[in-house]
């Protein structure tokens, strides 16, 4: 009995010694880009866009921040761009076309960078690359 219980000290102690370096913030950052990039196939479009910097939801569908607010109280839709090709401005459009497990890259552009696009990228583009595509 008294060996079984000085194995069982030891087990704990094995087990309790880890290391004693705190996680540093970059080790958290890292951990939740590894499980977003994991978990994309089961995130809806949606949610991915969202994530994307300068991108909010506006009544259900992605805008940009800088162009959510608007005088006529709709917000100006951002162009959508699937495999290189101009799908527009309706992201149910693209909801239906699209299917998460299928993307490869999502993209937000603005800016200089929307203006490949022309007035049609004024609002901003979302590029969205899948695996069938390229």
């Amino acid at each position: 009995m008294k060996k079984l219980l000085i194995l069982f000290a030891m087990g704990l102690l094995t087990v309790s010694c880890g290391s004693s370096k705190p996680a540093s913030p970059s080790d958290d950052t890292n951990l939740e880009q590894t499980l977003d990039n994991q978990n994309a196939a089961v995130l809806p479009l949606v949610t991915r866009i969202q994530k994307l910097p300068g991108v909010t939801l506006r009544g259900g569908v992605p805008v940009f921040i800088k162009n959510s607010s608007s005088t006529s109280g709709r917000p100006p839709l951002p162009l959508y761009v699937v495999d290189g090709m101009v799908i527009g401005n309706s992201f149910r459009t693209v909801e239906n076309i699209v299917q998460p497990v299928d993307v490869k890259s999502i993209r937000a552009l603005t800016g200089s960078d929307a203006s490949f696009y022309g007035a049609r990228g004024a609002n901003g583009v979302i590029e969205i690359t899948t695996k069938k595509g390229n």
